[in-house]
């Protein structure tokens, strides 16, 4: 999904805003979110965002999930103590509790769901049927549904 996301800004630049928006469904979720918003204090929070998506299988098995985050924020040379400060102090739990309460507000169940246009996408689908949404939306036709 973040592939087909990454070629969606390339081939739409100026023509689509992107906000991504946190859905956390468990505690361990909401700690990856607090670890992606805390990278984001220090101006790298689409990079962690992309590598704690693409790595959710390490950590969400890891017996130390902190640990793997911890990696990506060393790679991403974030100031380990104001991150780990940032992520131990929660400070982003109003604006991630919010996030998640637009998101049921909004019929969001499940992530990643994407809207275009005010279509809802659930879940990893291909390129195309974003690109496809995105076309639709930008001539103001509404498409798949």
């Amino acid at each position: 999904m973040q592939g087909a996301l990454g070629r969606l800004k390339l081939e739409f630049a100026g023509k689509i805003e992107f906000q991504a928006r946190d859905f956390p469904l468990r505690p361990l979720t909401f700690r990856a979110a607090e670890a992606v918003r805390c990278a984001g204090d220090q101006g790298k929070g689409e990079e962690m965002r992309g590598m704690v998506f693409s790595g959710q299988p390490a950590w969400a098995t890891s017996p130390s999930p902190d640990s793997v985050w911890t990696g990506y924020a060393r790679g991403l040379n974030l100031d380990p103590e104001k991150w780990g400060s940032c992520v131990r102090s929660e400070r982003h739990r109003s604006a991630i509790e919010a996030d998640h309460e637009l998101g049921v507000r909004m019929g969001v169940s499940a992530t990643p769901t994407i809207f275009i246009g005010g279509r809802k996408i659930d879940g990893a689908v291909p390129f195309e049927t974003l690109a496809e949404a995105v076309r639709a939306g930008l001539q103001g036709a509404p498409a798949g549904r």
